[in-house]
């Protein structure tokens, strides 16, 4: 049997399905987890690109709530044009410093917050800068 979270996390995923599959999910939402390149052992002085690994999301936008605004989190400060992104828990790691893509375009995670904060993880918000 599951327990109370393990549904709410069912219902998160149903209720930020796209539109077109009758959620209410809004444009398209990437979470991109960039891994460094590893250097040529022969050629160390050449660069290496890093790899990115994107996962799509069911999530929805808007913007942060003003009485964030001016709140540390981390070593940044919550400004009124930054976003707020709840979403389905991703598959992928994430942490603050990722990157995430909305719309095509991309944005820096400044913070996570998982959903209930321990436990089975129901949703996560992030809060974006971009």
């Amino acid at each position: 049997m599951a327990d109370f979270y393990d549904d709410m996390a069912t219902m998160t995923n149903e209720l930020l399905a796209p539109t077109s599959s009758g959620g209410l999910g809004q444009g398209v939402v990437k979470l991109i987890r960039v891994t460094p390149g590893v250097p040529d052992s022969d050629k160390p002085w050449l660069p290496v690109e890093p790899t990115e690994k994107p996962e799509t999301l069911k999530a929805a936008v808007r913007g942060v709530d003003s009485r964030l605004v001016g709140t540390e989190v981390g070593s940044a400060v919550i400004l009124a044009s930054d976003r707020q992104v709840i979403c389905a828990p991703p598959a992928m790691g994430y942490q603050a410093g990722d990157a995430m893509s909305i719309d095509g375009v991309r944005v820096t995670i400044l913070s996570v917050e998982r959903i209930p904060a321990a436990g089975t993880v129901s949703a996560v918000r992030f809060i974006v800068r971009g």
